[in-house]
């Protein structure tokens, strides 16, 4: 029978220092409150929160045995997961900083797409949890892992010899590594703006509840008052620079894109939190490259791989580049997947009528504004300096009407179906026809009345379906006999 294998018996160490870290501003506000009390009863949930841990790792345990990974915890309440090892689609390692200070990881082995569809082994040494995930992700490929056959005994790792690399460096290619000169493009995307802004929320929160209690946080911004508006407005777009800045050197520093020759991509970044992850090759179904238009103006891209099993609530798991280089990302694609045409080339239009649909949509709001400052220029004695922005409004719309009609387009190729619609966040996907499990025609009743459809494209990755928008009902029938001609039939 095959043995159990337990977690590290490190993890007695960071389970409690979790738990402290959750309870740390409960426990901030106890020992304020109760400053001149001389008892100190708080303290005796500290051994409670240790025995805890302890028959966390006592009743923690898993195995790879019959073709699947079981996981049992729980002591009154025991519980046992398993998962198919045909099914496993991704295996991540994460190390805050704690783990790495202890050589340990947290490794999460997705099988699907949601928290559920996933086993966590919290914690492992990192070198152990790095041939788990290998022995996977390549379980029929022993040359590779070092390691028995999924059913056989669990070898140590001190067991393995010291000649053993979890991947063969000579069997990997390093298809991207960081350059630090690219922390320039973070302050242009809406990802590192909202960080940004989310940051400069909290410490705003927080100079105003220590201002009161501080005559020199007081004087500052008294100071800060009275200079002038432009000096105030640069200064937060400074502060807003550097924020976004440190967001991407805590979440990128360090990135590294490989693929091994068995073609499984491997992805490492973090500076101060690493996370690892490995995509099986046979889960990809494409790649999408992001254009928003602040790195548009920059000429930069960012990429990410269209695959299943990635947990959609962990932003970051299928970034294969960080923002770069227009032409890093686009050779990065290349080599993700060959086919230049798809990538880079030219998209066909979706004609004239999807242009009209884009400015009225980009116009209409405009005017409503407009007969909204009318109105209360007119009825409530609105100043008419409001109407000056009417101008700038309107010529800002038309020039975002026109922007989305040039980002909207398709193309089909030999291998791929390539589909780009947006202007402040353009995303460009190109995915592998074998990877379309149905097809979709919606006609909304504007859309019926321009002659135009929506036609959506099915798969079991990403998002999970990918829009073909305002394209002619023709159109959209072309490319389903071409891509899907088996399906036609069910639409006729």
């Amino acid at each position: 029978m095959t043995p159990w294998r337990r977690l590290n018996a490190r993890m007695l160490l960071v389970h409690p220092i979790e738990t402290l870290l959750r309870l740390l501003p409960a426990l901030v506000v106890v020992l304020i409150a109760r400053s001149d009390s001389d008892s100190r009863w708080e303290l005796i949930a500290l051994p409670f929160i240790v025995a805890f841990g302890v028959m966390r790792w006592v009743t923690t345990r898993y195995r790879i045995v019959d073709g699947q990974i079981e996981l049992q915890r729980g002591l009154l309440n025991k519980q046992t997961t398993t998962a198919r090892l045909d099914k496993v689609r991704t295996v991540d390692l994460t190390a805050k900083l704690h783990h790495r200070l202890l050589g340990l990881a947290k490794v999460e082995i997705s099988t699907g797409g949601g928290p559920r569809d996933r086993l966590v082994l919290d914690s492992l040494l990192v070198d152990e949890g790095r041939r788990l995930r290998v022995e996977l992700l390549h379980r029929a490929n022993p040359e590779i892992t070092g390691l028995p056959a999924p059913t056989g005994t669990p070898v140590e790792v001190g067991e393995l010899g010291p000649d053993l690399e979890v991947a063969p460096v000579a069997d990997e290619e390093v298809l991207l590594a960081l350059d630090p000169a690219w922390v320039r493009y973070a302050p242009l995307t809406t990802t590192g703006l909202a960080t940004a802004a989310a940051a400069l929320g909290f410490l705003t929160q927080g100079f105003t509840r220590f201002a009161e209690q501080s005559e020199v946080l007081v004087e500052r911004a008294r100071g800060l008052r009275e200079l002038d508006w432009w000096i105030d407005v640069v200064l937060v777009l400074l502060l807003v620079c550097g924020l976004a800045v440190s967001a991407y050197v805590l979440t990128f520093w360090g990135f590294r894109l490989t693929r091994n020759r068995h073609g499984s991509l491997h992805t490492r970044r973090g500076l101060l939190t690493t996370r690892e992850t490995s995509i099986d090759p046979a889960r990809v179904r494409g790649i999408q490259i992001d254009e928003p238009l602040g790195l548009r103006l920059a000429g930069a891209r960012r990429l990410k791989v269209v695959t299943t099993g990635l947990l959609r609530e962990q932003g970051g798991s299928d970034w294969l580049c960080p923002p770069a280089p227009t032409a890093t990302v686009t050779s990065l694609a290349c080599q993700i997947r060959p086919d230049e045409q798809a990538v880079s080339g030219p998209l066909r239009s979706h004609g004239p009528t999807a242009r009209r649909r884009r400015l009225t949509r980009a116009v209409l709001p405009v005017l409503v504004v407009v007969a909204l400052l009318v109105v209360g220029r007119l009825v409530w004695g609105w100043t008419a300096a409001l109407l000056g922005v009417a101008p700038v409004l309107a010529v800002a719309a038309v020039a975002l009407g026109v922007d989305r009609y040039r980002s909207l387009g398709h193309a089909v190729t030999a291998e791929h179906l390539v589909t780009r619609h947006g202007s402040l966040d353009r995303q460009r996907v190109v995915l592998d026809r074998e990877g379309i499990i149905g097809w979709k025609v919606e006609q909304s009743f504007f859309q019926r009345r321009a002659g135009v459809a929506t036609l959506v494209a099915t798969t079991a990755a990403g998002r999970q379906h990918y829009d073909l928008v305002d394209v002619p009902v023709d159109r959209a029938y072309e490319v389903l006999a071409e891509v899907s001609p088996d399906l036609l039939a069910e639409f006729a």
